[in-house]
């Protein structure tokens, strides 16, 4: 393995430009508010729809916007695990500051 040292760096620094482009989307309140999210946990987009800006919506709104953003969360992490198992053949990498 160690030899092969070179190669891996390749492998994971090709895997961390792929998750930028990868994403996660997750709507709450069908539809009334999405977020988008890469491989990174970077937020690229965010959507309301005009009925969930109602003021009389705001306590519902908030708890729609911290769902979505918790679960595209969990999902972009299932995502960049499952890519990490893909490269290592499921024998994973420990966790390394800044590798993802």
């Amino acid at each position: 393995m160690i030899n092969n040292m070179g190669a891996i760096i390749g492998e994971v620094q090709k895997l961390q430009q792929e998750l930028r482009n990868k994403t996660v989307e997750i709507s709450e309140g069908e539809g009334a508010f999405s977020i988008i999210m890469n491989g990174y946990q970077e937020v690229l987009d965010v959507k309301f729809s005009p009925s969930a800006l109602d003021p009389g919506n705001i306590d519902a709104l908030e708890l729609m916007v911290a769902s979505a953003f918790n679960r595209a969360l969990d999902e972009s992490r299932r995502m960049l695990k499952g890519e990490v198992a893909k490269l290592t053949g499921g024998m994973g990498l420990p966790d390394i500051p800044g590798l993802f």
